[in-house]
């Protein structure tokens, strides 16, 4: 009989902690933040957006202390067959302020460059992508692109 009632309340234990893990899935879905450090590294290699949403909001921050003309970040969302042509337009002249990068059709998103301690907002409009193709995030950085790279899942 002990053993029943311990097992009842472990069912339960479950099933709320259970809901408030959906409660905030579902209040995060439409968002997130995205850490760049100065390693070079995104602390994810996955974004997930949801179609639901009327838009998805990037909070992307600079976790690393080196200053923007150093180790500057950005995010930039395309579509994955369009990487070449676009990295390759990656160069120095076209200035921090563009994110090193002319003015490109295949360039769907991009944020501001930041340097560490600092943070920037991106508002993506989830109707853009189409399902069926592959999407990729990027920092534009000149040579950054090599490593700070994912998935985007529509």
């Amino acid at each position: 009989m002990k053993f029943y009632f311990k097992n009842i309340l472990m069912k339960i234990i479950l099933v709320v902690l259970t809901l408030f893990n959906f409660s905030y899935t579902y209040a995060e879905e439409c968002g997130l933040v995205v850490h760049g450090s100065d390693m070079m590294k995104f602390d994810t290699n996955e974004i997930h957006i949801n179609k639901n949403c009327e838009k998805f909001v990037v909070n992307l921050k600079h976790s690393g202390n080196l200053p923007v003309n150093a180790m500057g970040h950005n995010i930039v969302f395309l579509e994955s067959n369009n990487l070449q042509k676009v990295i390759s337009k990656i160069n120095m002249s076209h200035g921090i302020e563009n994110g090193f990068m002319p003015e490109m059709d295949e360039i769907l998103f991009k944020s501001k460059m930041i340097g560490g301690g600092e943070e920037t907002t991106l508002e993506l409009d989830p109707n853009v992508f189409i399902s069926g193709k592959e999407y990729i995030f990027i920092c534009s950085f000149p040579g950054h692109f090599a490593l700070m790279k994912g998935k985007l899942n529509i």
